[in-house]
């Protein structure tokens, strides 16, 4: 009787003990209560090494928000408060990475990717003046979609075309999509720099926006690719090609799908 006492004490102790270790060291594959100064991003490298898997902890914990309410749904990496409960699964470095990995084209997008050929390398961009962010180089962006589209403020069918490229700011900047604006006046009034910043808040004009009133881009433009048009968009893939060249207004849907499949497309 007394060994069998003995005996379960043993495993009394040894419970309390890995109880008390997994308090002191909250491990994968269980709850997490949110401290003070804790974010998402800081919290994935602890727990995989990879700050870049935060969106597997949201995923995890949105999860089990649809099934149990003492787990608050989140909504992006800022979203976290001091005392709530995330959850963390259990993956090992390699089930992390396959899940970080980009899923690649759909069959429909590789169809609409193998429709788009190489038209050609864009000229580099040696505009001084931009606004809405620092100068941009396209030498820097490899890796990026780029959307580069030649405009001006005065021209009708622009200021029509603006509202879908801001919508795709909006929706696949964080996807790796960067919009250029490259402003190149057709009349005097257009050269005007405070008239340009004017017409970015009127027309809420989000995106980077180089200023081209030498013409210096669009004449660099013009050898290769016959640059003639407001709007022009030029549809750059992640290797810097350009791959579609859009006139003008309208064909909105498809040049959707083109955005959404060049950034699908791994390069």
């Amino acid at each position: 009787m007394s060994k069998l006492l003995i005996l379960a004490g043993l495993v009394l102790v040894v419970g309390l003990i890995a109880q008390s270790a997994r308090a002191a060291s909250p491990a994968a594959g269980q709850d997490y209560t949110v401290q003070l100064d804790d974010q998402l991003t800081r919290l994935a490298d602890k727990f995989y090494g990879e700050p870049a898997a935060a969106p597997i902890i949201i995923d995890a914990t949105n999860a089990r928000a649809t099934e149990n309410d003492r787990y608050q749904p989140i909504a992006g990496p800022a979203e976290i408060t001091p005392g709530q409960t995330l959850f963390i699964p259990a993956l090992t470095s390699a089930q992390v990475l396959a899940r970080l990995a980009p899923a690649g084209p759909t069959p429909q997008q590789q169809a609409l990717l193998a429709s788009l050929p190489v038209k050609g390398t864009p000229p580099e961009l040696f505009n001084e003046v931009w606004l809405n962010s620092p100068p941009l180089k396209l030498a820097d962006l490899h890796g990026k979609v780029v959307l580069l589209e030649f405009w001006t403020f005065g021209c009708y069918n622009c200021k029509n075309v603006i509202p879908s490229l801001r919508e795709w700011h909006q929706n696949y900047a964080d996807d790796g999509l960067v919009i250029i604006g490259v402003h190149t006046p057709e009349f005097g009034y257009e050269r005007e720099l405070d008239n340009v910043k004017e017409a970015l808040v009127r027309l809420d004009v989000q995106y980077p926006v180089a200023i081209d009133n030498d013409w210096q881009t669009w004449q660099a433009y013009k050898a290769p690719f016959n640059q003639r048009y407001w709007p022009s968009k030029y549809f750059i893939d992640k290797a810097g090609n350009v791959r579609h060249i859009h006139i003008g207004e309208g064909d909105y849907a498809r040049q959707e799908e083109i955005i959404k499949a060049l950034l699908a497309e791994n390069m």
